[in-house]
């Protein structure tokens, strides 16, 4: 690749990683990255119990302990306070950069005009015996402006952002940002590690949030309820993400009965309905689209070096 950094030369990002209670899949995961030449900070939800911190400390993880935390998006601003390096990358527990990804951060930073980088994300689909998959999909809303690449901000100079908390927001304000190209890609393994009814079960408490921030979701988190067609599940052109899949696979909580969840389901949905039709909900029954759930996008600005 054009332009890669000397060999050995310091990363210009730091990248961090919330966890919490991951102690079935935090060493595997440390363990990718140390082979990539990366060590992540984790920052550890204090209310952990699971062993998760003894394992990252055995793997030389630096650790950040942080109060409890509802939303991910609310920490995203202790970077200021802990990196050390012009740039923070943020990325999930139940995420990893591709191998393109991790070649494009041993190349150059992005350009100086740039705060933010958005970084295209594939959810991963696994069933035993099977090749591990990603979903190609028009249904879902992209704010990059490309339906279905499910683009995040993942990328960032913590001097420069300004800090939100919202949700569904990437913990910042988006100004003057690039993007990476398709091949350098966040592979998302929440299918993989979360059951159908989790998946849900994390929908609703959105809703409970803020009614709509789930509901509008429903056809990113549950792709087991969308019609036959609508997502197209491709091979992966590696396998270098299979050992990571079958070990979130293995952590996976079993799911529970359908009655159930769809039970869950609907009472959440009239419970809703109700507040709604009474007055109190300070909310309307629907977000009308996606970019009314985030900070604003600004200056999209090309980096030479991504093409």
């Amino acid at each position: 690749m054009p332009g890669l950094a000397p060999p050995n030369a310091a990363p210009w990002y730091t990248l961090v990683i919330p966890t919490r209670d991951s102690a079935a899949w935090i060493g595997p995961l440390l363990d990718h990255y140390r082979a990539h030449g990366v060590t992540p900070t984790l920052f550890l939800d204090s209310r952990t119990r699971d062993g998760a911190r003894a394992i990252a400390e055995r793997a030389g993880a630096p650790i950040i302990d942080i109060a409890p935390f509802k939303f991910t998006e609310a920490i995203v601003a202790v970077t200021r306070d802990v990196v050390r390096t012009r740039w923070a990358l943020f990325v999930n527990d139940d995420e990893i950069p591709s191998d393109r990804l991790f070649a494009r951060l041993r190349g150059p930073e992005p350009p100086e005009a740039v705060q933010s980088v958005a970084i295209p994300r594939r959810w991963a689909w696994y069933e035993p015996g099977r090749p591990l998959c990603w979903a190609r999909t028009e249904i879902w809303m992209d704010r990059a402006g490309r339906n279905g690449a499910d683009h995040h901000w993942r990328l960032f100079r913590p001097d420069q952002v300004t800090f939100v908390a919202a949700m569904h927001s990437d913990g910042f304000v988006i100004d003057r940002w690039s993007r990476l190209p398709p091949d350098c890609f966040l592979v998302h393994f929440e299918w993989i590690l979360r059951s159908r009814a989790q998946r849900a079960a994390k929908l609703r408490r959105y809703d409970r949030h803020r009614y709509g921030y789930g509901n509008f979701f429903a056809n990113m988190y549950l792709p087991e309820d969308q019609p036959p067609g609508a997502i197209d599940f491709v091979p992966f052109e590696t396998d270098a993400y299979d050992a990571l899949a079958r070990c979130y696979y293995a952590a996976r909580a079993p799911d529970a009965p359908a009655e159930r969840w769809r039970l869950g389901e609907r009472y959440a949905q009239l419970r809703h309905a109700v507040a709604h039709r009474l007055g109190l909900s300070r909310f309307d029954r629907e977000p009308k689209d996606r970019a009314g759930l985030t900070p604003r996008l600004d200056r999209e600005i090309a980096d030479p070096h991504t093409g």
